[in-house]
């Protein structure tokens, strides 16, 4: 079930909070146990299946989870735990990966397995690793099965993040405490949620078809343009933008809703400097995640600044591969982990005050060329395969001739630089092509809703103002979800 689906808008949404208020004043012992059965009711309504492949991983590290509090001294429980979780989500996830490349290395012809990928196995299974080898640190003072089934399924967080730890939650939850939470905290969620699902259904959906469209040219044997293959990729690197942005404003404004707060998850990545200010903004859970039980583990750039970018460079490969089993993921976070060592190397000299050092801190230091780098990177997220992948490129870098205007014709004829038009596959929406430049400006430069709303510090209820046009991008929002002309959240596959 998709946040922006009609059926989760008028049916369970109001479903799920009716529950919740006629039990705050009845029953307020049940309200976990309510969001659990809500939980696990919304992870499965499209498929039973689901259910059964979380639950055993939930009893499997709960009941780890106990061994290791009640044995510290002992790392077995640990490293079963780790290797458990690993095989889990490697079965599900990276069978027919393996397979596939088994079978080329080796000249074999192993049959596919037919395992389906269960809905967001990638996130539940890093938010369990964490929970426990913060066990074992002796961060979490034990816990019961219900709060650690909520801590798991609570369906907000439960499909695409934020990978929440157990601390940040359980001192929520175990006494209650969140019931306690004003009307501030549900008008503040609200303005949230709506805010993330005009986002969605808006300006994701409507940009992805140039992304679309793009590909769609590549499929059909063709060559996209220079004009296309950048327009296509400027807007899915804007789609991804406003897709994830919006997942994370729905995610933390339900919750808010019934009073808990989750992490923030998303924080206006294309406003960075640098790559590595950028993944402390973009899906920042996995990014505290990806720091915190990988590269300090490794010994992070304590062991020398070699040593350190080798470590971000595993670590960022291991990343690419988590959002997906290809090895255009692969490539695609072994590319950031690059870019992290570069940045990591360079930044002694750019700190010098000569000419040249400020001349390239200029040019390398800002948002525009961040920008740049970052949308050669979403070629092979995007692309299905290295061909499609390598067509884009050489695209995207006139590689595949030139296509410019029809009306210049008769000054310029010869095979790299054709006269067709900036768009000769006349495939491309042209009516979204003009929002572009105001969405870029918009991410750039504009307060993003964690401002708007002050999650950034303590939560204050919206202007008027605001939750004026709230209520606005609300209606309107389930006006398009009511025509079913909506697309998955992008990081729903992963």
């Amino acid at each position: 079930m998709l946040f922006h689906e009609k059926n989760f808008l008028l049916l369970f949404m109001p479903a799920v909070f009716i529950g919740y208020l006629i039990l705050k004043k009845v029953s307020k012992s049940y309200i976990i146990t309510l969001l659990v059965l809500s939980s696990a009711c919304f992870y499965c309504i499209n498929n039973t299946y689901n259910i059964f492949v979380i639950t055993f991983s939930i009893i499997i590290n709960f009941y780890l989870g106990i061994c290791i509090s009640k044995y510290p001294e002992k790392n077995i429980f640990l490293v079963a735990g780790i290797i458990f979780n690993v095989i889990y989500l490697g079965i599900f996830k990276y069978s027919n990966f393996l397979i596939g490349n088994i079978n080329i290395i080796l000249n074999t012809k192993f049959g596919y397995t037919s395992i389906e990928l269960p809905l967001a196995i990638s996130f539940f299974t890093f938010q369990q690793i964490a929970y426990l080898v913060d066990t074992k640190r002796g961060l979490i003072n034990g816990s019961n099965l219900r709060i650690y089934s909520f801590f798991v399924l609570f369906f907000p967080q439960l499909i695409a993040g934020p990978i929440v730890r157990f601390q940040q939650i359980v001192e929520q939850v175990q006494n209650l405490s969140f019931l306690r939470n004003s009307s501030i905290f549900f008008i503040a969620g609200f303005c949230l949620f709506s805010i993330g699902l005009a986002k969605k259904v808006m300006i994701a959906d409507g940009i992805g078809t140039l992304t679309e469209d793009l590909f769609i040219i590549i499929e059909s044997n063709r060559i996209p343009s220079l004009a296309e293959a950048w327009v296509g990729m400027v807007s899915f690197g804007l789609q991804i933008y406003f897709d994830f942005s919006a997942y994370s404003d729905m995610a933390i404004g339900l919750a808010l809703m019934l009073g808990i707060r989750l992490p923030v998850n998303f924080n206006s990545p294309y406003k960075a400097l640098n790559i590595i200010d950028f993944w402390r903004r973009w899906h920042i859970t996995l990014s505290q995640f990806l720091r915190d039980y990988l590269y300090i583990p490794l010994g992070g750039n304590k062991l020398g600044k070699i040593r350190g970018c080798l470590n971000a460079l595993l670590v960022m490969t291991i990343g690419g591969l988590w959002h997906g089993a290809s090895w255009t993921f692969l490539l695609w976070g072994f590319f950031h982990g690059i870019l992290i060592g570069f940045t990591h190397f360079s930044t002694n000299f750019l700190k010098k005050r000569n000419p040249l050092s400020l001349i390239l801190s200029q040019i390398i230091l800002n948002k525009y060329f961040l920008f740049f780098l970052i949308t050669l990177s979403w070629v092979l997220f995007r692309s299905d395969n290295f061909l499609h992948a390598k067509i884009i490129y050489q695209s995207l870098f006139g590689m595949n001739g030139i296509d410019i205007s029809r009306s210049l014709s008769s000054y310029f004829l010869n095979s790299n630089l054709r006269c067709n038009g900036f768009l000769p596959n006349q495939e491309l929406d042209l009516t979204m092509i003009p929002f572009l430049p105001f969405f870029l400006i918009h991410v750039w430069y504009f307060p993003n809703s964690n401002q708007l709303i002050g999650l950034d510090k303590k939560i204050k209820k919206p202007s008027y103002l605001i939750q004026l046009l709230c209520l606005i991008f609300f209606f309107l929002s389930i006006k398009i979800s009511l025509e079913d002309t909506f697309y998955d959240f992008i990081y729903f596959k992963f």
